[in-house]
Formats: structure tokens, C-alpha cells, sequence
């Protein structure tokens, strides 16, 4: 693919939970550069960040976003185990997020533009999926991209008969390499839009494209991806979200361009540009903080959450059974589990014994090929 000074794609890294992060950037560029959304080429993403494509290319608002993540984490938290207890189906709480949200030609705004990472079972090979169906198939191939193995289930789902995992586990950031991308990440890293204010780091690694410092920070945010934290920890990382896209507005003079059909690209001498770890902040200016409807968002999930840890007393009784009966709760719900996934092991294993006949038949034919003698008539005089 040829470089276009007048294009431009948008690439967002999985990051499961962190998503807050990118509803915060999302708010910023709703709010601020609303030609970078609107222009955009391609907006590419893996799990998580492909949710996030899918948002933008449906112009989906920023608000619902945000309460839609926020029912997420909750459903998360509900769990004695929180998002490991058995009862937790983040696949079908996602299913039902897009069904209800997406809009009924959201195959067709995203059909072009959105490009989904997935991760083939049978060879751990990359696939992007940029055109769609239907809402449904559009629905079914995020659902493939967001199944993290073990953390979502056993058995992949499938898309177009083929079995699927994580988008990250082969390519987190599609199309990061090409200079006109922008990639965003909620690790502090050397993407365009990553938390700063961390100059101390033992090492970088690159996990599937995405640049990562390694130090205790983004260690934490690893474990937050898995296991949500309360909402006002979210409501903080959205703002860290917000304020970094700012900055990298503020920085590649962006926030005064109302056209990208005036030059983008000479206002960005170049796009991967290295920002400094000592670049100024923005902390305590209002014009970087989130806009009120979205404050408002966090602080209804917040007054929610107060109002459940009333009452303590019976709060601590209900704990305790709970963890009475946890037992018998696991192993009731992995037997529900098990009686659902029967019919697909049955069909993987159909498929693997016929897939591994089908191999084994060709290696006979190609040998009894190659050795024609061994069909000859023992009684022939040569």
C-alpha cells in the first residue's frame, strides 16, 4: 500500500478494560477534530480496540460509549471471582452491547473502513476482515477478535465457518508500521496517543506491533484489561485518555484545522513523530478536561455503585454466603458450560478427524505414486 499525504488511518490497540482510555480519546476528537473522524481511511483495531473502531465508523456518541463500557465492568465486579467467576459471559454482554447499540446499517459504515483483527486457531495466522455482510456479520467478526482464550471460554467462535481468537495475539495494531497512521494505546509506549508522565522504564518491548514500556505503570494496567476497577478509576483513566489526545492535538497543531482537504500533512511534517518525556502537560486546564456529558456518565455509574454498598451488615452476610455456596455455584454453572459447548467439541473434533484423514489419504496417494512398483504383479517376468 502506497503512503497518501491525504490520507490517513487511525489504528487502536486491544486492551480489554482500558477501553476507558479510548473513551476519553474518543471524546477529545468527537469534541475537537472532528475532520480526523470523519476522514479517516481506515480505522483498525484489535478486541477492545476494535470495538472502539467499530464506534467511530458507526459515529456512535461518546456518551453511550461510555455507559455501555461502564455496564461491562460492572457485570465484571457482580462475581464473588469477579470477571473469572464462572457466571461471567463478557462475550454475551458484548453481543448484546453491539446489538442493541449498532445502528441497523452499521455493515455498511463500516464496510471499507473498519478493518478487524483476527487470529486464525488452525495456523495462529493474522486476518483483517474489512467488509461485512450484514449487522450481524460485522457483530459476529468483533465477537472473534474480543474471545481471548481461557479468559472467554474454550472453544473459538467462528466466523464464515472459520475458528477465530484475539485479533492481539497475532497483530495488535494493524497498519501501525505506515507513516500515516495514528496509534493509540492506553500503555505508555512510543505510540502517537499514550499515557506519559513515566520517564522511568528498565526496557520496550513491541507485543505484536505495540510499543510497550516495561515498568510497574503499565504492569497495573495489564491487570486492569483483565479486571476492572471501580468507576472512579475508569472515569480517571478516561480523562488521562482525553487529555493525551489533546496534547497530541496541541502538538501537531491540529486543533484549529476545520478541513483535512487543506494540507493535513503540512501541519505534520511526520506523523511518528517521538514526543519527548519531559513535553509539557496540560493538568488543571479546563480546555482538556472531559466535556459535562460525559462527567455526568461516571458520576450516575459512581452514585450507582454508593448505593449498593449500603447497608453493611447485610452487605457482609450476603458476602459470606456467597462464599458458602460458591462451590457448588462453580460447578453448577460449568456443567450449564459443558452441556453448551458438547455440540461445538463434537463438531471440532468431527473436524479435526477430517482434516487429519483427509491429510493422511494424500500422503498415501502421493507415495503409492511415487512408488508404482509396489502395485505391479509379483508374478511378472521383467
Amino acid at each position: 500500500m502506497q503512503e497518501s499525504a491525504k490520507e490517513w488511518n487511525i489504528s487502536f490497540a486491544g486492551c480489554g478494560f482500558l477501553m476507558a482510555y479510548y473513551c476519553g480519546v474518543y471524546c477529545c476528537l468527537f469534541e475537537r477534530a472532528q475532520f480526523l473522524l470523519k476522514g479517516v481511511t481506515k480505522i483498525c483495531g484489535a478486541s477492545s480496540g476494535a470495538l472502539m473502531g467499530a464506534v467511530i465508523a458507526c459515529q456512535m456518541s461518546p456518551a453511550k460509549c461510555c455507559e455501555n463500557l461502564l455496564e461491562m465492568s460492572r457485570e465484571a465486579r457482580k462475581g464473588t471471582l469477579g470477571a473469572v467467576h464462572p457466571s461471567f459471559d463478557l462475550l454475551k454482554i458484548v453481543r448484546n452491547f453491539l446489538s442493541r447499540e449498532l445502528p441497523d446499517d452499521a455493515h455498511l459504515l463500516a464496510s471499507g473502513r473498519l478493518h478487524v483483527s483476527l487470529t486464525r486457531v488452525s495456523d495462529g495466522r493474522n486476518v483483517l476482515v474489512s467488509e461485512f455482510d450484514s449487522k450481524e456479520d460485522l457483530i459476529q467478526a468483533l465477537i472473534c477478535s474480543c474471545f481471548y482464550p481461557l479468559y472467554c471460554g474454550v472453544i473459538p467462535p467462528s466466523y464464515h465457518g472459520i475458528r477465530y481468537v484475539d485479533g492481539a495475539l497475532s497483530d495488535n495494531m494493524p497498519f501501525s508500521s505506515l507513516r500515516n497512521t495514528i496509534t493509540i494505546s492506553p500503555f505508555s509506549g512510543e505510540s502517537d496517543i499514550s499515557p506519559y508522565g513515566n520517564p522511568f522504564y528498565f526496557h520496550e518491548i513491541y507485543y505484536n506491533n505495540v510499543s510497550i514500556h516495561i515498568n510497574f505503570i503499565n504492569a497495573h494496567r495489564v491487570i486492569v484489561a483483565f479486571f476492572p476497577p471501580e468507576p472512579e478509576v475508569l472515569a480517571e483513566m478516561c480523562q488521562n485518555g482525553y487529555k493525551d489526545a489533546f496534547l497530541f492535538l496541541q502538538e501537531n497543531k491540529l486543533l484549529k484545522l476545520r478541513s483535512p482537504l487543506s494540507g493535513l500533512w503540512d501541519h505534520i511534517p511526520t506523523f511518528k513523530k517521538h514526543i519527548s518525556e519531559n513535553k509539557p502537560t496540560v493538568t488543571g486546564n479546563s480546555k482538556s478536561n472531559l466535556p459535562e456529558f460525559v462527567k455526568k456518565v461516571f458520576c450516575k455509574a459512581h452514585m450507582m455503585e454508593k448505593d449498593q454498598i449500603r447497608c453493611p451488615f447485610s452487605v457482609k452476610m450476603v458476602y459470606f454466603l456467597m462464599w458458602c455456596i460458591l462451590p457448588v455455584e462453580m460447578a453448577y454453572i460449568t456443567l450449564l458450560r459443558l452441556a453448551e459447548w458438547t455440540p461445538e467439541m463434537c463438531k471440532m473434533a468431527i473436524e479435526m478427524i477430517g482434516r487429519a484423514w483427509k491429510k493422511a489419504f494424500s500422503r498415501s496417494y502421493v507415495y503409492t505414486q511415487k512408488c508404482p512398483t509396489l502395485h505391479q504383479d509379483p508374478n511378472r517376468t521383467h
